[in-house]
């Protein structure tokens, strides 16, 4: 297969149609005086005028000249032959930033003009597509360029703002050394990293959209606010209004200056548990609606066991606890708050909060460094300033896992064995303590009771991210049913072994999760990274011609020839110099008798 390295060469035929208007054109006719007229031939008629058009004189110096322009253009057009064998790795790298899907058709537009060329040269080309946070298989894979172009119907980017490069380093070892690695995006990349060649298809635009919201469940009914943002550099027009079920209000008009951010805010309406905001669309969407519910944790069921001297602490604690309820029994109760008396030991509640609680506490005070585990529950807590008595405490086991110590005693710990053991020990007498002045005290406590609710297995009502990672408890038995996410009326059935992946949706809307005839999760899932809405630094950069150039070269051989074919086309202009200057053999001057 055949190749031109210079495709500009091309232009040198335009000598040809020059070459043939020249050749039309007739010079005057020459006078030549004799004595007699028989003497002369024949002759065709000439122009007596001077030039003109006329039909085209066949002769050695036009064929020479035509030949002369087509080796001229041979030569600057620069011919290649590909190599068998010859194999052009190409590994594309999409931008999945949520950005991109503002300009997903001008991305998919720009890739189809531009992949053949890619591989010009080259006798097969490979192609893989990736996704910037891709951990898994591409997108494609294969050698068809009109099967990759239809592969990115079904990208969708979604992602927040994130570093490309592991995912570039995969291309490059997919793409080898010589190859060629193309990173698609919207913005500008000075040094994408790993000889990659950035494709930037963006440019900016005018943007409006929700950029957060909050729901104050402390008054009746429920209000909530919303922030909406002008992310352009003009003012910008938009109306909108509120969405409840079949029931909407009345369209309103909001004016915002450049970069300004408003408020909106209301009450929710009698009986509804979610609202949608609703903005006039633009060419970003998934920011143009804002779908609302009430929160509401699960109810967690807490008792409480205590001596009169923790008395007042503990139904400190538990007023504290968000969606609270009174247990209906002792079989029905998720979490008890209990003291503990060292030189009086009892069983305690499997699940539960242990306060340690002595009639008389020691005289020493712990010495010590104190010192915190690297553990999820005591994690960013300052306990610097504790101060405890010493006394006896609760036997550790080899199980537990300690959060605290000062000196070579735990202070804190979780005994979480044998199931469904879950108990936080505080292993110190708090009544002569200073711990509850301490911050990060009711801050661990809030904590461990989130863990237990978050294990709990019952109904929770909570707003999401879009693609957010949900945190869903259910049924995990042998015979249990499958996870059911249900989203704009379309049910999706999941395996129990997907819940530790189980995302909100990727498009603004309310959803369900359910197991069998159990309500897990009902959620509102809303678009909130401001980052990505942000089209100011959108540009565009096109350097596609050098890869194809590249390619070409690495792929082709040369025509080694070209100095024969530069000789040939002096010669032919040479040759045609010296038919058009030659004279003919003068006619002898006749006698007259």
């Amino acid at each position: 297969m055949i190749s031109f390295a210079n495709i500009v060469g091309f232009w040198a035929l335009l000598g040809i149609p020059v070459i043939l208007w020249i050749h039309f054109l007739q010079r005057q006719s020459q006078v030549l005086i004799i004595s007699t007229l028989f003497l002369l031939d024949v002759l065709d008629r000439e122009s007596v005028q001077g030039r003109k058009f006329d039909r085209i004189r066949n002769s050695i110096p036009l064929w020479l000249q035509l030949l002369a322009v087509l080796l001229l253009t041979w030569v600057l057009v620069q011919p290649r032959w590909t190599m068998e064998n010859s194999v052009q790795k190409i590994a594309i790298i999409l931008d999945s930033s949520a950005s991109m899907r503002a300009f997903k058709k001008a991305a998919i537009d720009i890739l189809q003009k531009e992949i053949s060329g890619l591989g010009r040269g080259a006798k097969t080309m490979e192609l893989t597509l990736l996704e910037s946070t891709s951990n898994g298989a591409p997108i494609y894979n294969g050698i068809s360029p009109l099967d990759l172009i239809a592969s990115l119907e079904k990208w969708t980017p979604f992602s927040p703002t994130h570093d490309p490069g592991p995912a570039l380093r995969v291309g490059r070892s997919l793409a080898g050394p010589k190859g060629t690695l193309l990173f698609v995006t919207d913005h500008v990349v000075e040094t994408p990293g790993y000889d990659a060649t950035v494709l930037s298809v963006g440019s900016p635009i005018p943007n409006v959209g929700f950029a957060g919201s909050d729901v104050d469940t402390s008054v009746t009914p429920a209000s909530w606010q919303a922030l909406v943002k002008n992310y352009s550099i003009t003012p910008q027009n938009r109306e909108w209004f509120l969405q409840s079920g079949n029931q909407r209000t009345e369209t309103r008009n909001l004016e915002l200056q450049p970069s300004e951010t408003r408020t909106l805010q209301g009450r929710f309406p009698a009986g509804a548990v979610g609202i949608t905001l609703r903005l006039a669309p633009d060419q970003f969407n998934q920011d143009d609606s804002a779908p609302i519910v009430i929160p509401k944790p699960k109810e967690l069921a807490i008792a409480k066991k205590s001596d009169s001297k923790l008395d007042k602490v503990l139904t400190s604690i538990m007023e504290s606890i968000e969606n609270r309820v009174p247990p209906s029994s002792d079989s029905g109760v998720d979490l008890f708050i209990t003291t503990y008396d060292p030189l009086s030991p009892t069983e305690t509640e499997p699940v539960s909060i242990v306060l340690l609680s002595q009639d008389v506490p020691g005289r020493q005070f712990f010495n010590g460094p104190i010192v915190a585990a690297n553990h999820p529950l005591i994690a960013a807590l300052n306990w610097q300033g504790l101060i405890a008595r010493s006394g006896p405490g609760m036997p550790i086991g080899p199980e537990d896992t300690i959060l605290l110590w000062q000196g070579d005693r735990p202070l804190i710990f979780l005994r979480q064995s044998p199931a469904p053991r879950n108990q936080l020990v505080f292993n110190f007498d708090l009544a002569s303590s200073n711990v509850e002045k301490l911050p990060s005290f009711i801050v661990l406590i809030h904590r461990f009771i989130e863990s237990i609710r978050e294990n709990k297995i019952a109904p929770l009502t909570a707003n999401h991210e879009l693609h957010e990672m949900l945190k869903v408890s259910c049924d995990r038995s042998e015979n249990a049913p499958a996870l059911d996410l249900i989203f704009n009326g379309v049910k999706t059935s999941l395996p129990l072994n997907w819940i530790k992946t189980l995302q909100a949706p990727g498009e603004p809307g309310f959803f369900e999760v359910r197991q069998g005839d159990k309500n897990l999760l009902f959620g509102g899932a809303q678009f909130a990274d401001t980052r990505e809405a942000d089209f100011s630094q959108a540009q565009s950069s096109n350097t596609l011609a050098a890869l194809s150039s590249t390619a070409t070269n690495e792929h082709t051989r040369k025509d080694d020839a070209w100095p024969i074919w530069v000789l040939l086309t002096l010669l032919s202009v040479l040759l045609s110099w010296f038919f058009i200057n030659r004279k003919d053999t003068p006619i002898a001057n006749p006698t007259t008798t």
